[in-house]
């Protein structure tokens, strides 16, 4: 907090904390005060602001970065001067580095489930496939700059170091010592593609064995390790790893870049191979037996989702009173009555803001006296009451016609329903006592929120909806489920029900509750995707429409919640939302559209 920038306006940023420092710069969690969304603020290092070449690798970074576009890449919003500062902002990502989950088994004395482990080895190679591609090499892959939002999403971060194959290199040495590869221990220029590979191969040593191949306090020491000698059998530091793992972490932290994997792809293809081989049918190195008292590492039964929601800290003092633009949590309930959206017109526009609280603090009032009225018995008479409104929408006209204030009764122990109706005008509200010729509109106490069904139902439904609300589109395969949603609007996943039906349409018994997902995140996020990956498994769909993943959850592939699969005595699934069928979908299509009432 001692930062001088701390508080300052880098154009539309307000920077609000440090959240980490590096070789070149250091990083702000910060405000857009423009878009009222948190970003990440990176600012070039005070020793390199008079250097022209080290400010043109900085702003190098954001032009190349800005221009991609990928799931595993953090991104770049915009990158600028002012004064004698060069600074970009990129998407602040809501949870750890790496580095810091990995500590939190370490201080366990566990290791990462290895389904995680293939999580985040195949997110990093993708995105380095994706920036090799573009002819950059990133020269700096670390678990610091790998970064775990909280709904498991993957992004690596600091293109810093990076290097554009056709412009060259700065030379000397950049990178981080326990993971940079022989060559550009000698000098960056010479990095290639399979530099950055080599320094995911660390990363993956380091979480499948608990250590580092090479640990010394001297940089010096390290660079010559890198290059002299050839790193310690993963299964001296864990003995549970099969030889086929060994074999391929080895190969993939070769001294020599060809013989290396030569692709991101093909270096995770042979981990996952490797991993769930179930036969050791490669030759093994001599293990020497473990010092007393120390025992093997076992894996973790909490995933790393689990722990990064346990590492996840409040948000800093400098960030309260910043407006966020994640999707909003239920606010408290502070009235006993409500008024949803399907009270209003049939064209369901919203009311403005200032009519609906009026409107609903009438009715409060007009409850009350027609709870008077019951006690008297005063039936036989009628009864009017006037409620002035704000002098600030003198200008609006709302009558019966345009406003129906009807709420379903619904079955709740302190629901209490009166038999009224309301009618609002210019400047009053009127509302006349109930009479023999107008049938009475019944409103009462209920929930905010209905919750979802206990177990599916398997009564009569309601007709599906027709194509007149919000538009929700689900993408799946034989591995992989996606509800994606494309409206402006977040919707409340806790909301939904899917269930597996057979030719007949009778429920077939696999089914699916959307407050599972709601146990990460409550909201599919505009153009945003709740998902379910099976366990296991490899190759999962990932829609290019899924910008990012807000929930996601993991089956077994015969589980019980696999409900969009082909299998015996199913042959479609209902999506259910509040109770009421909105859609059906073949097991056999790959995408399928609904609309919610």
């Amino acid at each position: 907090m001692n930062d001088p920038l701390i508080g300052q306006h880098l154009g539309n940023y307000r920077l609000d904390t440090v959240v980490g420092r590096g070789g070149m710069a250091t990083v702000y969690l910060g405000w857009d005060v423009s878009l009222h969304r948190p970003v990440a603020v990176k600012v070039i290092d005070a020793r390199y602001r008079d250097n022209p070449a080290y400010a043109e690798r900085f702003l190098q970074e954001a032009r190349a970065v800005a221009t991609w576009r990928h799931d595993n890449i953090l991104q770049v919003f915009y990158a600028g001067q002012q004064d004698d500062l060069y600074y970009f902002a990129m998407e602040f990502v809501d949870g750890p580095d790496l580095g810091r989950v990995m500590k939190q088994y370490a201080d366990e004395g566990e290791l990462m489930p290895h389904k995680d482990v293939l999580h985040i080895g195949l997110a990093v190679a993708e995105a380095l496939d994706y920036a090799h591609s573009q002819d950059i090499i990133h020269r700096d892959v670390k678990p610091s700059n790998v970064m775990v939002a909280k709904d498991g999403r993957v992004a690596l971060a600091d293109f810093g170091l990076a290097l554009n194959a056709q412009q060259g290199s700065l030379g000397g040495t950049f990178g981080t010592p326990h993971y940079i590869a022989p060559e550009q221990a000698r000098n960056s220029a010479t990095a290639v593609p399979q530099s950055d590979l080599y320094a995911l191969g660390v990363i993956l040593y380091e979480m499948l064995t608990g250590s580092v191949p090479f640990d010394d306090p001297s940089p010096t020491s390290l660079a010559v390790q890198h290059l002299t000698q050839p790193p310690p059998p993963p299964r001296q530091l864990n003995p549970n790893l099969n030889a086929a793992t060994e074999k391929m972490l080895l190969k993939a932290l070769n001294k020599q870049p060809a013989n290396r994997y030569q692709s991101g792809a093909a270096l995770m293809e042979a981990l996952t191979e490797a991993l769930t081989t179930s036969e050791d049918t490669h030759a093994s190195v001599f293990l020497p037996p473990l010092p007393a008292g120390v025992v093997a590492p076992a894996l973790s039964s909490v995933s790393v989702v689990e722990r990064v929601s346990l590492y996840l800290p409040p948000p800093p003092p400098a960030m309260q009173g910043a407006v966020p633009v994640t999707a909003p949590q239920p606010a408290p309930i502070t009235q006993p009555f409500q008024i949803p959206a399907s009270s209003l017109s049939s064209a369901k526009r919203r009311l403005p803001m200032p009519v609906t609280w009026l409107v609903g603090g009438g009715i409060v009032i007009l409850l009350l006296l027609a709870a008077r009225w019951v006690v008297w018995g005063r039936a036989d008479e009628e009864t009017t009451a006037v409620v002035p409104l704000s002098t600030t929408v003198t200008a609006v006209a709302i009558t019966e016609t345009a406003v129906s204030a009807v709420v379903p009764t619904v079955a709740h122990p302190t629901a209490t329903a009166f038999p009224i109706t309301v009618t609002v005008e210019t400047d009053t509200a009127v509302v006349p006592a109930p009479s023999a010729t107008a049938p009475p509109t019944v409103v009462a106490i209920s929930p905010p929120e209905t919750p979802p069904p206990a177990a599916p139902p398997t009564d009569t439904l309601a007709p599906t909806a027709t194509p007149t609300g919000l538009r929700l589109v689900m993408f799946y395969d034989a591995t992989s489920f996606y509800l994606y949603n494309p409206n402006v609007a977040d919707i409340r996943v806790s909301q939904f029900v899917f269930e597996s039906l057979d030719d007949n349409g009778n429920p077939s018994g696999y089914w699916f509750e959307g407050r599972s997902w709601s146990q990460f995140y409550s909201f599919v996020e505009q153009f945003s995707c709740a998902r379910l990956e099976m366990t296991k498994v490899s190759g999962w769909l990932r829609p290019s429409s899924c910008r990012r993943y807000n929930a996601t959850i993991t089956p077994e592939q015969d589980g019980d919640i696999v409900f969009w699969t082909s299998r015996p005595g199913v042959a479609a699934f209902r999506v259910m939302w509040q109770g009421q069928e909105v859609g059906r979908c073949a097991v056999t299509a790959s995408q399928c559209e609904v609309y919610l009432p």
